[in-house]
């Protein structure tokens, strides 16, 4: 490397420091902000982090000064897990058919609709969840706030945001693997299920990823929806099946004169932070293991 060095010439030595330089400037501005979120966070709230901290729920006068916040993760994972079962397979099936027949003027009006959905304010996702799922009045499911109510709200969230990244993991995946496959007599469900998604499949889990983070910080429609319920959850409909969450929990606790309430939601923030690096990894390893499988069964 140091002999490919000494044969460039002075201008071209100084201009691959240059950028090289350029680049690792850039790239401490873009991971800024996450750092700046983890020092806040580390430095206001680790005194409240603890064992009792993450397997307690919330008690005390005002509410949360004593216990912790077992609630919020429990509610916080059940949304997921309620969101995802909609969001998934219906944004993966949706991405599946941009891709397969992507110059229709079906798929294109399925195109656009999906793009007008990732601009649609998550306040109104709450508003229209509110008289789908909750409200007792009209047309609806009439399941009141409730932690069904708000996990399907925040699938219709996600369904777009995976709609579109399936789309684009599947045109990453090289045209000729898919034209071989074709020339060897493969069917197109063969191809899509032997090439095409285990080829993708990294990509399809980074935009589940990010569907799942979107989700995991949004307020709005949990408003409308879900609210918030202190203890655990003892049902997933009607009047009892309210559950916790941390951005919610995380909001109120901000907002009251208490200080040790915003030591609190300072320490919720960062297991919050640390559920997300966690599902970060678990949906690398998860991708990662399934294109192992797909191609020593290829």
């Amino acid at each position: 490397m140091n002999s490919v060095s000494e044969g460039l010439s002075p201008y071209r030595q100084f201009r691959n420091l240059l950028l090289g330089g350029l680049t690792g400037l850039f790239f401490l501005f873009a991971v800024s902000p996450l750092l700046l979120i983890i020092y806040v966070a580390w430095s206001q709230g680790r005194s409240a982090l603890s064992w009792d901290f993450i397997s307690t729920v919330p008690s005390g006068f005002p509410l949360g000064t004593q216990g912790g916040i077992l609630n919020g993760i429990v509610g916080s994972l059940v949304l997921v897990v309620i969101a995802s079962s909609l969001s998934v397979p219906v944004g993966v099936w949706a991405g599946l058919y941009l891709w397969q027949d992507g110059k229709s003027r079906q798929a294109g009006l399925v195109r656009l609709l999906s793009d007008l959905l990732l601009g649609v304010p998550s306040v109104v996702w709450g508003i229209v969840g509110f008289y789908v799922f909750s409200t007792s009045t009209g047309m609806g499911f009439h399941w009141g706030f409730s932690a069904m109510a708000g996990g399907l709200t925040l699938g219709f969230i996600m369904v777009p945001i995976v709609t579109r990244v399936t789309e684009q993991a599947l045109r990453d995946v090289p045209m000729s693997f898919i034209e071989g496959a074709y020339a060897l007599g493969a069917t197109r469900w063969q191809t899509m299920r032997s090439i095409a998604l285990p080829g993708a499949m990294a990509g399809i889990g980074t935009g589940i990823l990010l569907g799942i983070l979107n989700v995991l910080g949004q307020t709005a429609p949990l408003v409308f929806t879900n609210y918030y319920n202190t203890g655990l959850p003892s049902s997933l409909i009607g009047s009892q099946g309210s559950v916790g969450d941390l951005a919610m929990q995380i909001f109120i606790y901000v907002h009251e004169p208490s200080q040790l309430l915003h030591v609190k939601a300072m320490a919720a923030a960062l297991v919050l932070l640390a559920i997300v690096l966690v599902l970060d990894i678990g949906i690398r390893l998860m991708t990662w293991g399934s294109r192992k499988i797909a191609g020593r069964i290829g």
